[in-house]
Order: C-alpha cells, then sequence, then structure tokens
C-alpha cells in the first residue's frame, strides 16, 4: 500500500517539532528540519523549557507532545518513550501507539510493511542529532543548525522569565505546584507544574505562542541514570544520507517483497 503524501509531511513536520522541543529543552538551535512555525517560536520555546529541564537530570518516562496543526492537519499527540542523563537525551516513537484520526491503522501498517513504524532520536552536547530507524538497519546523521541566533535569543529571554505560583494540583497521580511562566515583552505563556516528589520535575507544560499551544505531559517517571546503552548507536547499522534515501530504500524493499509474492 502505498502512503498518501500528506499522512507522510504531516508525520513527518509533527516529529520534527516534537524532537525540536526536545532539543529547545536542553537549549540547543533547532534543527533544520524543524517546520517554519516551529523554528519562529523556537527562541521562547527554548527559554520556557530551559528553566525546568534541567540538563543534569537523570530521568526516564513515558512523555506525550501534543503539537499544534501543521498546515490544514489537525493537532497530532505523539506517545514518546523519552529517556536523559547529564545532557544527552535519547526519544523513542512507535507508531502504532499514535492515535489519531489523520493518522489511521492502514497508514500505521504502512509504515510497518516498510520498517519505518519505530524510530528514535538520540542527542549527546555537540553532536550531531541521530535518527536511528532500527526496522530498515539505518540511522542518519541530522546536524542541529544555528537559526537566526535563536540561542541568544533564548537565553535572553531564561534571564528576564518571572515564574508565579498559582495554584496546586494532583497530575499523573503526583501532587504538583503550578507556575505560571512569562517573558515581559513577549507575547507567549506557559503554565507549568512541578512534581514535588520528583525533584520538581515538570509533570505537565503548556505553553502558547502567537495561538499555537504545545503540551508536554510525562508520566510513569522514573529518577535517576538510564543504561547508558540508550544513548549508544546499534551496532550493524548503515548510515544513510536522509530521511528521503531511508524511505526510497524502505519502498524499493516493500514493493519488492510484494512482487516476489506474486511470482
Amino acid at each position: 500500500m502505498t502512503l498518501p503524501t500528506h499522512i507522510v509531511k504531516h508525520l513527518l513536520a509533527s516529529v520534527a517539532v516534537a524532537w525540536g522541543l526536545a532539543l529547545a529543552a536542553v537549549a540547543a538551535p533547532p534543527p533544520a528540519a524543524s517546520t517554519n512555525q516551529f523554528n519562529s517560536h523556537a527562541a521562547f520555546l527554548a527559554a520556557a523549557l530551559s528553566e525546568f529541564l534541567s540538563d543534569t537530570r537523570n530521568f526516564t518516562a513515558g512523555v506525550e507532545v501534543t503539537v499544534p496543526p501543521i498546515g490544514k492537519e489537525p493537532a497530532l499527540t505523539l506517545p514518546f518513550g523519552v529517556a536523559a542523563a547529564d545532557g544527552k537525551m535519547r526519544w523513542e516513537l512507535n507508531l502504532a501507539n499514535v492515535k489519531s484520526a489523520s493518522f489511521p491503522p492502514e497508514a500505521v501498517a504502512s509504515f510497518k510493511d516498510m520498517g519505518l513504524d519505530r524510530m528514535f532520536f538520540v542527542y549527546l552536547p555537540n553532536q550531531p542529532l541521530t535518527l536511528v530507524l532500527p526496522g530498515v538497519k539505518s540511522y542518519i546523521p541530522m546536524p542541529a543548525v544555528p537559526v537566526g541566533g535563536v540561542r541568544q535569543q533564548a537565553q535572553e529571554k531564561v534571564g528576564r522569565l518571572e515564574k508565579r505560583e498559582i495554584g496546586r494540583e494532583t497530575i499523573a497521580g503526583q501532587p504538583t505546584i503550578k507556575y505560571a511562566v512569562k517573558v515581559p515583552g513577549d507575547d507567549g505563556t506557559a503554565t507549568v507544574w512541578q512534581a514535588t516528589n520528583l525533584q520538581n520535575l515538570p509533570v505537565k507544560l503548556v505553553i502558547t505562542k502567537e495561538q499555537q499551544t504545545y503540551q508536554f505531559l510525562l508520566s510513569n517517571v522514573r529518577l535517576g541514570a538510564p543504561d547508558p546503552r540508550y544513548f549508544e548507536i546499534p551496532a550493524g547499522l548503515t548510515k544513510m544520507a536522509d530521511l528521503n534515501a531511508v524511505i526510497q530504500a524502505a519502498t524499493m524493499r516493500a514493493l519488492g517483497g510484494v512482487l516476489g509474492g506474486l511470482k
């Protein structure tokens, strides 16, 4: 089955924004593959996140990232597994867990047929972001490129962040303190729920910028250093130039399998 182009583009754009959020969490410039929408918000997103996701915090968790509508496609929630340790991050996605009317089961089945239904991103400080696709035994280095002085802009905003307690709530079974976050002179706003039993790790974060809302929801948090192997590229994988090359090769393999079955 051939995937509709708009589904592929919507998924890839949403994933790009989601892992752009992950990079913003460690105050890194967004990758070149991110959407223009994300790039326009990157400085504020990085500032809002950097206050709460310390690059020295060690934990594993499940995280749902909801990204706003892209073009004519609706908002999409992506469920990741995340591991963080000493500035290193790994975000893992299984498309079978994505529940969205814009991403129907037949689309998931097509990605699975091509071996593209599972992926993870590994970020190591001062190294290219790496996309790993174990189903097709491939990995792709994806260098982060500074965009318009995003890092400097984010740092300036971090220095001006105002944080105000506005309540206490239980989120995902965790007692939290709820804060409103604002940068004077910036139209972006953020609300964060920090879990008092988890070293003030944010278990929920909602960021709104130019009427676009991003949500970040953690669950099953375990504090402590993850297995170091989480941040390694598995042996036996082939380095590929870009995602287009991987998709083309996977499509040809899937097509070859179908044709072979017809003989």
